[in-house]
Formats: structure tokens, sequence, C-alpha cells
């Protein structure tokens, strides 16, 4: 009975997970498509580069992790 109960708790907790990084991912994505298209039409600054570099290294550490 306890062993169900763990694996149901483990299986509602990697579904929750899951989708956590589902709209991390997705949020990842959104911004550095954002500032792709800003950069084709104007030069991004420094703080907007670092964002750029920081989410797109977050977005292959989660890739890594999946």
């Amino acid at each position: 009975n306890k062993i169900r109960h763990l694996r149901q708790f483990l299986r509602g907790w990697a579904k929750h997970l899951s989708g956590v990084y589902k709209v991390e991912k997705e949020r990842l994505l959104n911004l550095i498509n954002s500032f792709d298209l800003k950069a084709d039409s104007s030069i991004l600054d420094t703080r907007e580069l670092k964002t750029k570099v920081v989410a797109e290294m977050r977005l292959k550490e989660l890739l890594r992790e999946e």
C-alpha cells in the first residue's frame, strides 16, 4: 500500500516537473526569438546580448536534463 502511494506521488511529481520544464523552455525560446527578430532590424545593446546568451545557456541545460 505504501509503495502504491509512493508511486502515485512520484508520477504526479514527474508530470509537474515535466510541465515546469516545458513552460520554461517555451519562455526561453520566445525570449531568444524576440532578440533574434530585434537583431535583424537593429543592433542589440550589451544588456540584451547578455540576456540572450544566458537564455541560450539555460535552454541548453534544460535540453540536456531532458
